[in-house]
């Protein structure tokens, strides 16, 4: 069997051979093409797609009675190509998907119609979204004042601040990350594990009694130190760095944290002769590695009623005794740990310089994007 196709035909074929998303399609077009060389009967040909002799041979009456349209039938050829094949198009919705433009896919939806003219479902959307990477999550609220550019300068030169501080040279230093957790009777429903089609009931406590946690990471060794308190205020604090100075009386210890309002400042006279205090940027907590623990801490006592603050304070308390490993993980081995690190003698030069020229050139990323 031989068949003879003008270039458009043989063009339009291939091109339903490569492109179409139905099946039957793509077989009547190989079928077709392969009919041109003229060397296959009709029974080789059905072997060729799996399909019987008597099948083939009805597409060929329908091609010779109706041409490609009547072969391929209505909706048969391939469809107008997809808008996210539009580079600019994609571009946009990545960059959107970024910078967390759209709240629910309806907007992406009049986003589209509104920009170029793009009408299609939410279904599609929603597919569009997906295979650029989107996910629907909720995002880490940020202060409008906070300086990126700031914060990642903190990251990048933690180690020469570090190295600038009034230490004795030769002095062994223990860097902690320090934070401040305030809980209480007012309970907050979290989300829990629960069987499909069964309503989960919590009871709930709505007193108004609370407490605050002090808590500490050694971000080199992970090994940890808090104080639990009524409230939180300079004499708190102070109290706090005394434990830490105590901890370990002849060594040297930093504290890097916040500048709240009940935090001492650097070279206050009330400090322990051992402590140095070094400021995060504001509105950064996402530096502080301890910021971490009360998340989990605040995971293991929801949806607990404990009757009173005494209780709970012991509930917070049995959380917060996590061995070393554990809240070393917290740390991490990035940006604090090792530059905390970087007098050890398993420390690498070399890879603190990799790790310091990588954070030097995030720096001038983020100006520059500043700055346009």
């Amino acid at each position: 069997m031989k068949v003879v196709l003008d270039p458009a035909a043989r063009e339009e074929l291939e091109r339903v051979y490569k492109e179409a998303s139905c099946a039957k399609d793509r077989q009547k077009a190989q079928v077709l093409l392969l009919a041109t060389e003229g060397i296959y009967s009709y029974q080789r040909l059905g072997e060729i797609v799996m399909r019987s002799r008597a099948t083939v041979i009805n597409w060929f009456n329908a091609y010779f009675s109706g041409g490609l349209d009547g072969l391929l039938g209505d909706g048969a050829r391939p469809g107008r190509p997809s808008e996210m094949k539009s580079e600019e198009i994609a571009s946009a919705l990545a960059k959107g998907l970024a910078d967390g433009a759209w709240v629910t896919s309806g907007q992406v939806r009049e986003w589209l119609r509104d920009e170029y003219g793009i009408e299609r479902s939410g279904s599609t959307v929603r597919y569009w979204l997906g295979k650029l990477g989107g996910a629907h999550k909720v995002p880490r609220p940020v202060h409008a004042k906070k300086d990126e550019a700031l914060a990642e300068e903190f990251k990048a030169h933690l180690y020469e601040k570090l190295a600038a501080l009034d230490i004795p040279q030769g002095a062994r230093v223990r860097v902690w990350a320090a934070d401040e957790a305030r809980y209480g009777l007012h309970d907050r429903l979290r989300r829990c594990w629960s069987l499909r089609g069964q309503r989960t009931v919590k009871r709930m406590q709505m007193d108004y009694e609370w407490g605050y946690a002090y808590g500490a990471v050694d971000v080199v060794s992970g090994e940890s130190e808090f104080l639990l308190l009524p409230s939180v205020n300079l004499g708190f604090s102070l109290m706090f760095l005394r434990q830490i100075a105590e901890r370990d009386p002849e060594a040297h210890h930093v504290v890097i944290w916040d500048n709240a309002g009940f935090h001492q400042r650097p070279g206050d006279g009330t400090l322990p002769a051992n402590v140095r205090l070094l400021p995060l940027p504001a509105y950064s907590p996402e530096l502080n590695p301890v910021e971490k623990l009360w998340e989990i801490v605040r995971d293991r006592v929801a949806n607990k009623v404990h009757g009173t603050i005494t209780a709970m304070d012991d509930a917070v308390a049995r959380d917060m005794c996590h061995a070393p490993d554990m809240i070393r993980s917290l740390v991490g081995t990035g940006w604090m740990h090792l530059q905390a690190n970087a007098s050890s003698k398993n420390f690498s030069l070399n890879t603190f310089r990799q790790w310091y020229n990588t954070g030097k050139e995030r720096i001038h990323s983020t100006k520059e994007k500043a700055q346009t």
